[in-house]
């Protein structure tokens, strides 16, 4: 009987271990949402994905007690530019031969030639449109995460740990930037990479605000030893 019980005891410790650790982890999730709930802000996805608080997404190399608190991108009124250009790249061929300039080519060349060019326009707005989708500004309760993409095939990632940022600060000029609430964010590092930049982000003195609280808030764990 003694042993029985003797047994019994590891099994239970081994439990409240376990409770433990969950707990602890699930104190690590709750930091971003404290940090953001501070700042004024709230879970809430606007313009189209690119103003994205606490989305609860996973990303590739996402540390195991780590937990987004924004997922940004480029403010959708910069794509304005070549939208329109899109537009006229559209219209340009219906243009050319409502003008009856092209008649003398057979109908057949016309044909292929309207093709090819409208595969091309469709070709180069679908990869301006991945441009602006997936290049990404992560912040979480650990680092912060850059992604510039280019192309399919190119892709560059910088990572920059919270608890290297020295001063992050948002600088909104001119008219339509003040009106639409958007601008430039740059984070000051001590860490390899000097500086982290990501252009017309929305509400950038949210996102300022944020990342700062983020950083005391890691460095004050560090201090205790969590």
């Amino acid at each position: 009987m003694p042993e029985v019980f003797d047994a019994a005891k590891p099994e239970q410790e081994d439990v409240i271990d376990i409770l433990d650790i969950d707990k602890r982890k699930a104190w690590w999730r709750d930091a971003s949402k404290r940090m953001v709930k501070e700042a004024g802000e709230f879970p809430r996805r606007v313009l189209w994905g690119a103003y994205h608080v606490l989305p609860g997404e996973k990303f590739v190399t996402q540390q195991q007690d780590e937990e987004i608190a924004l997922l940004l991108r480029a403010h959708p009124i910069t794509n304005i530019k070549w939208v329109l250009l899109i537009l006229v790249m559209i219209l340009a061929p219906i243009i050319v031969f409502g003008t009856g300039l092209l008649d003398v080519v057979p109908f057949q060349y016309r044909f292929i030639g309207n093709l090819v060019w409208y595969l091309f326009v469709l070709t180069f707005s679908f990869e301006i449109f991945l441009q602006w989708y997936y290049s990404v500004f992560i912040v979480t309760n650990e680092r912060i995460i850059d992604i510039d993409f280019d192309n399919i095939m190119n892709r560059q990632m910088t990572t920059v740990n919270l608890n290297h940022v020295e001063e992050p600060v948002m600088t909104t000029r001119g008219f339509v930037k003040t009106m639409f609430q958007f601008g430039d964010v740059t984070v000051q590092t001590a860490g390899e990479v000097s500086t982290v930049e990501i252009m017309n982000v929305p509400y950038p003195q949210k996102v300022v605000d944020v990342i700062s609280r983020l950083a005391e808030d890691l460095e004050k764990r560090r201090e205790r030893g969590e």
